[in-house]
């Protein structure tokens, strides 16, 4: 009766640490996935700074305003409402194709008047944004193996905790 006890006891505490660490993992893919919002956002208020000098010196070609054009459109549909759901996954493919076009659109700014401490953030913005996206992607593998594996697949169905989708990015 005692080692039924035990083995239930013990069951029931290995039960609770991999529900733990699937909470922490999922808590800390959300929390990468709010910094990922402010950083996109951020870069593109910037890049709007940046290109208003720019564009004294040089005007947008076509191509450059069809990107801005895009790149709007994109901003208004890129609000995560912080909820894994399934607008999750649009959210970040939005967010992957906003960072594809902010690094484009900056990288035909022109000028030498754009403001250093400006283009040194902007940059900066920048790499966080790959850091936190590499954080986020590392962490999600590790939720969805988590919750891809026995005894994580039972307490992951009892605690409604799923598999969350990697964020796809273009290298620097």
């Amino acid at each position: 009766m005692q080692a039924l006890l035990l083995s239930v006891s013990l069951a029931v505490i290995l039960c609770y640490l991999w529900y733990a660490s699937l909470i922490k993992k999922r808590q800390s893919a959300v929390d990468s996935l709010i910094v990922l919002n402010q950083k996109i956002d951020a870069r593109l208020i910037l890049l709007a700074q940046l290109s208003d000098v720019s564009q004294q010196y040089q005007p947008l070609d076509v191509t450059q305003a069809a990107q801005w054009q895009q790149l709007r459109a994109l901003a208004d549909k890129s609000q995560w409402s912080n909820e894994v759901d399934e607008h999750l996954i649009h959210v970040l493919a939005t967010w992957s194709e906003m960072d594809m076009l902010q690094k484009g659109l900056f990288s035909a700014l022109h000028g030498d008047d754009l403001d250093e401490q400006q283009v040194n953030e902007y940059l900066q913005l920048e790499l966080d944004y790959q850091n936190v996206v590499e954080f986020y992607n590392q962490t999600v593998t590790e939720l969805n193996q988590g919750v891809g594996m026995f005894p994580g697949s039972i307490v992951a169905k009892l605690a409604k905790v799923s598999v969350m989708p990697q964020l796809t990015h273009t290298a620097g």
